[in-house]
């Protein structure tokens, strides 16, 4: 048993692509004003966002190895043109505004970094981001963006464990409880939309089909999943979430702002934690944006029924279209830590609909046999797919005033 987790442990990788941009800044900001502003109240939603990340990663990975293509082909094949259509729409919308938040984001950090605040940031950006994505070899920086990262996720973690937490307000927290208001609508569709949005659900399909796994890796796309999604992007969320619940909220300081976070970090820190909390913000940013434009130009090509090829000049076209729209997020008005959650909230409004088909063709045995979902992972599928409707439809209602 030992031995096979170690040679699963050296062959994963593909799920671990979709756990780094669900471990981006937006849910970064989400979990940290959730815990800032309602304390450990929305601790059950923390812990389920990894669960049911996990399930519906592992059920795209499904999907991605048993039909051989992505969900947009696999949907139209099966169900029909509209189906494709209707997934196609969904997930390039929701992808495409995420990319513009996400350089929103990228070009605000760069304001308070460098202390020059301007919307044009953009453009520099477009100009980086599109050569990086043309020449490709930028897998260097990729890593030293994921280092920063991970040095800020242990700060977090180093934090946490010294923090005074409070053992019964965190077990009332595990009870399933929704604060009233819209702000405590759009934080849970927020923290839950981070891990179950449908830009990476839809990608993780391509990204099984890219790494070539075949049937006998389901057992590997599992193991790959629970370790990234459940594991590391759980500590990544859960860390930074009672650092608000048990820091923050007590001292009555509400995140509004990204140094607001830096300052629970300071008694670790010191002077330095605005520096440090920006630079792996900054890094987080930049890491979470480049996959997204991969996202959509998959989504874009799958449903034009062409192969994704990154040697493709069609493809770079696509690429550079997405960057170059993205352009226009540092114009969106409204602080872009708060954009964030929001962001995630409207994303997760699109999901149900693919979880939906996926759960759909997975119980079909006239395509897929005795590879059909067992009973466990269909509990667990819908439960996901009945959690993140409610959140997603109680979260629209508080927009619209119903609630």
């Amino acid at each position: 048993m030992l031995a096979r987790w170690i040679n699963y442990a050296r062959q994963m990788g593909p799920a671990w692509i979709v756990s780094a941009v669900a471990c981006g800044p937006a849910t970064l900001a989400s979990v940290a004003i959730a815990g800032s502003t309602f304390g450990y109240e929305l601790l059950w939603v923390v812990i389920l966002s990894a669960v049911f990340g996990t399930t519906a990663q592992y059920l795209a990975a499904r999907i991605g190895i048993l039909e051989g293509r992505g969900i947009i082909s696999a949907a139209t094949a099966r169900l029909g043109k509209a189906w494709g259509w209707i997934l196609a729409v969904d997930a390039v919308l929701a992808t495409y505004l995420a990319a513009m938040v996400l350089m929103n984001a990228l070009v605000g950090v760069t304001g308070l970094i460098t202390g020059l605040s301007s919307p044009w940031w953009g453009l520099a950006y477009a100009v980086v981001l599109s050569v990086l994505l043309m020449r490709g070899g930028y897998r260097w920086f990729e890593n030293l963006c994921k280092v920063l990262v991970i040095g800020i996720v242990a700060c977090f973690v180093v934090t946490a464990l010294r923090a005074p937490l409070d053992p019964g307000a965190m077990l009332a927290g595990l009870l399933p409880s929704l604060p009233g208001g819209t702000a405590s609508a759009l934080m849970a569709a927020a923290i839950m939309g981070g891990a179950v949005h449908i830009t990476i659900i839809g990608m993780h399909t391509y990204n099984t089909n890219a790494r070539g796994w075949g049937v006998g890796d389901l057992p590997l796309a599992r193991f790959d999943t629970v370790v990234s999604m459940g594991l590391a992007f759980g500590l990544y969320s859960l860390a930074i979430f009672l650092v608000g619940a048990a820091v923050l909220h007590p001292a009555g300081i509400k995140v509004r702002l990204a140094g607001d976070v830096a300052r629970a970090l300071g008694p670790l820190l010191g002077p330095g934690a605005v520096a440090v909390f920006l630079a792996g913000l900054w890094a987080a940013t930049f890491s979470t944006i480049m996959p997204t434009y991969l996202a959509a130009a998959f989504f874009i090509f799958d449903k034009a029924g062409l192969a994704p090829d990154r040697d493709d000049r069609r493809f770079k076209l696509v690429l550079i279209g997405g960057v170059l729209l993205s352009a226009v997020g540092p114009f969106i008005k409204g602080g872009f830590f708060l954009l964030l959650p929001v962001m995630l909230a409207l994303g997760l409004c699109g999901t149900p609909i693919i979880i939906g088909v996926i759960l759909y063709l997975l119980n079909q045995r006239r395509f897929y046999g005795e590879r059909v979902n067992g009973w466990g992972l269909n509990i667990l599928g819908f439960i996901t797919l009945a959690i993140t409707t409610l959140l997603a439809t109680r979260f629209v209602l508080s927009k619209l005033g119903v609630m």
